[in-house]
């Protein structure tokens, strides 16, 4: 569910609940504890709760953890090309990241 945040975007528990393939109750349980914790803003529209991560400290935060995870074995092909995609290219808060974002960063350091 961090992840899928991890793009500065909001999302209702019901979408982060689908993307963790988590049931609705157990979703909840830890997006309260996230928001509880500090991790997770939530703004209530309508019957929706939209969660963002609470700052930009969290998201690098994540980054850190994500630097130092072991590599997980993907277990369907969708989790696979997820994965490869997530590391090519993708956006954290106000940077590029994933191996095109370090690409373009040497390309323009090494015309400087």
């Amino acid at each position: 569910m961090l992840l899928a945040l991890l793009g500065g975007e909001e999302l209702p528990a019901r979408e982060l609940a689908a993307r963790a393939r988590a049931s609705s109750s157990l979703a909840s349980a830890h997006l309260a504890k996230l928001s509880d914790g500090g991790l997770l803003v939530v703004e209530r529209r309508g019957r929706n709760r939209y969660y963002r991560l609470a700052d930009r400290r969290t998201a690098e935060a994540i980054e850190a953890i994500l630097a130092i995870a072991p590599q997980r074995r993907a277990h369907s092909l969708r989790e696979s090309s997820h994965g490869e995609a997530m590391r090519h290219a993708r956006t954290c808060y106000d940077h590029l990241a994933g191996a095109l974002g370090v690409a373009l960063t040497d390309s323009l350091s090494s015309k400087a």
